[in-house]
């Protein structure tokens, strides 16, 4: 609870609920399906979908909500010293927002891995690690819940990446012009 304390009410300032919103919102999954959806409009980024949108199902609808109805928890908005920034019902852990938050985040830390645009993983952990912190601040999350989620992220991304690799869907992801498919791109004579 002290962790939680030190978070939601001890580093609490008026400018920052705003930001902590915006951040919090960024963690929904309708939002980072929109994102990834808009990736196929960019040819460079299109190889990038299919392994996003499958972690990003498997993340939030089978990791999150599956362990929510195994391990139901009350959320902390439930204390009387918690000032909620938003109405939720559902169980508390684990913090759905921070599992596809961190899914997202480790397949793209694992899509770009010394690779030229490495940088992109480590940005986007980043984030994920900010959309944690924003839920526990909003007063709707333990600390535990968002490591839970840091947890089922990493999970859901390792086995969708180790799955479309074994399935081939991961051969080409270093030329751009490769199909979502991860079939073999025609490559122009010269």
């Amino acid at each position: 609870m002290n962790g939680f304390r030190a978070i939601h009410v001890d580093m609490h300032r008026e400018w920052l609920d705003p930001i902590f919103w915006l951040i919090s919102g960024s963690g929904l999954g309708w939002v980072q399906g929109l994102l990834i959806i808009s990736l196929i409009f960019i040819r460079s980024t299109r190889y990038y979908v299919l392994p996003l949108a499958v972690t990003l199902i498997l993340s939030g609808v089978v990791v999150a909500d599956g362990v929510k109805l195994l391990l139901p928890r009350d959320r902390p908005s439930l204390l009387a010293f918690t000032q909620a920034q938003e109405d939720v019902t559902a169980k508390s852990f684990i913090s759905g927002h921070s599992t596809t938050s961190f899914g997202i985040a480790f397949m793209l830390l694992l899509l770009t891995w010394r690779k030229e645009n490495a940088w992109i993983g480590q940005v986007a952990l980043g984030w994920a690690a900010l959309v944690g912190l924003s839920r526990i601040y909003r007063g709707v999350h333990w600390p535990t819940d968002v490591i839970g989620g840091m947890f089922g992220g990493l999970f859901s991304a390792c086995l969708v990446y180790v799955v479309l690799g074994r399935l081939g869907h991961l051969l080409h992801l270093d030329t751009p012009a490769a199909s979502l498919s991860g079939q073999e791109a025609e490559v122009e004579p010269e």
